[in-house]
C-alpha cells in the first residue's frame, strides 16, 4: 500500500468512492475541499491504493490559529473501503499526518471519523489519539427515515408540530429555492446569532458555500418578506440541514416548520433516503449540547419516536502537548 496526493484529474473518482464508501460524507467530498480552501490556510487530499485499487481517501486542512498557532483536521474523515485492513489503512494515513504536521509545526491533529462504530476508540487510542474535550462536528443528530410515504411522514410527526405545518400554510407562507439571496440569508442570521447569543461564521463563508453545488437555500416568504431560511445539503442519498435563520418577530406564522417538511418533499422527490436534522441533544447531556434542547425540541417534533444516532465523536494527536496545554488556557482568558 501507498499513499499519495491527489491529481486534479481525479475528481470524479474521488467523489465516486466518498459517495459510495460507508462514512462518505458530503464534507469529505472533491468540491468540499475546494470550498475549505478559500478559508483555511492549506489542503490536503491524500489517497491510500494498492496496484492502482483506491482503499481510502481523506481531505484535511490546516487551521492557522491565535498567536501564531496552527493545527490540522480532517472533518468526518477518512473514507475508507471494504478492502484491506482498517487498523492497517489508517495507520499508513496517520504516518502521513506525522510528516504534514511536522513540516507544517502544527500542535495537533484532530479527526472526527463518520461512524457509530466504537471500534474506531480502540484504533485511536493504539495510534496514541485523545478524546477531545470538545467535538467539532455534532456528535449527536437526529436522523429522519424519509423512504415512508408523505402520509406516513405526517402521522409520525408530533400533533403540534403537524398544526403548524398547515398553519403556515393557511397564512400564506410560501417556500422558494434561490441561491442568489445571500444578503437576505445573512440580514436574518445575524438576527438570529443576536437573539440566540451564538456566532456563525462570516459573511465570506455564506458566499462560498451557496456556490456549492450540492447546497440549496430555502426561503420563506411571507408577505413578500422573506421570514426564515435554511441552506440544506443534498448530497448522495443524504439531505443535511445544515444552517437555519428566521426573524422572531414573524415567528407567529411558523414559518420554520414548512421550510422542514418542503425540503423533506423535496428531498424524497429526487431520490434521498434519510434527512439529517444536524444536531440533537440526548436526554441528561451536559455541556455543549445541553444548549441544543430548544431547537432539538422542534426537530424532534418532526419524529418524537426516532432514536438519536451518536457518532464517535472528535479524538486528537497531540505533537506538542505542553504548547497546546499553554495556547488552550490563553485561549480561555482572552475568549
Amino acid at each position: 500500500m501507498i499513499i499519495r496526493e491527489e491529481k486534479i484529474e481525479e475528481k470524479n473518482k474521488w467523489n465516486t468512492f466518498v459517495s459510495s464508501n460507508e462514512g462518505g460524507s458530503f464534507i469529505q467530498s472533491w468540491e468540499w475541499a475546494d470550498f475549505m480552501a478559500t478559508q483555511k490556510e492549506k489542503i490536503w487530499r491524500l489517497v491510500v491504493e494498492n496496484e492502482n485499487e483506491w482503499l481510502a481517501v481523506i481531505f484535511l486542512f490546516k487551521s492557522k490559529l491565535k498567536f501564531g498557532q496552527a493545527l490540522l483536521y480532517a472533518p468526518r474523515g477518512p473514507v475508507i473501503g471494504n478492502r484491506g485492513s482498517r487498523e492497517a489503512i489508517f495507520k499508513i494515513i496517520i504516518g502521513k499526518i506525522d510528516e504534514l504536521a511536522k513540516s507544517e509545526k502544527a500542535m495537533n491533529f484532530m479527526i472526527d471519523p463518520y461512524s457509530e462504530d466504537s471500534g474506531w476508540c480502540r484504533i485511536f487510542d493504539e495510534l496514541g489519539f485523545v478524546k477531545s474535550d470538545r467535538d467539532i462536528q455534532p456528535r449527536h443528530t437526529l436522523i429522519l427515515d424519509i423512504r415512508e410515504s408523505e402520509e406516513e411522514l405526517l402521522k409520525q410527526m408530533h400533533q403540534k408540530t403537524r398544526y403548524n405545518i398547515q398553519l403556515a400554510k393557511k397564512k400564506g407562507v410560501e417556500v422558494s429555492v434561490d441561491n442568489d439571496k445571500f444578503k437576505e440569508f445573512y440580514e436574518l442570521l445575524k438576527k438570529t446569532e443576536k437573539r440566540q447569543g451564538v456566532e456563525f461564521f462570516g459573511q465570506d463563508y455564506f458566499k462560498h458555500i451557496l456556490q456549492l453545488p450540492f447546497v440549496k437555500l430555502y426561503l420563506a416568504v411571507f408577505e413578500g418578506k422573506i421570514v426564515a431560511a435554511n441552506i440544506m445539503i443534498f448530497w448522495n442519498h443524504l439531505v443535511t440541514y445544515l444552517f437555519g435563520a428566521s426573524d422572531h418577530d414573524f415567528r407567529a406564522v411558523m414559518a420554520p416548520h414548512l421550510l422542514q417538511w418542503q425540503a423533506i418533499k423535496d428531498a424524497k422527490e429526487q431520490g434521498a433516503w434519510f434527512y439529517d436534522f444536524w444536531g440533537a441533544a440526548p436526554k441528561d447531556i451536559k455541556g455543549r449540547e445541553e444548549k441544543w434542547f430548544g431547537f432539538t425540541k422542534f426537530k424532534m417534533g418532526f419524529s418524537p419516536e426516532a432514536e438519536i444516532t451518536e457518532y464517535v465523536g472528535t479524538y486528537e494527536k497531540n505533537y506538542s502537548p505542553i504548547k497546546l496545554g499553554l495556547y488552550r488556557y490563553i485561549q480561555r482568558i482572552y475568549k
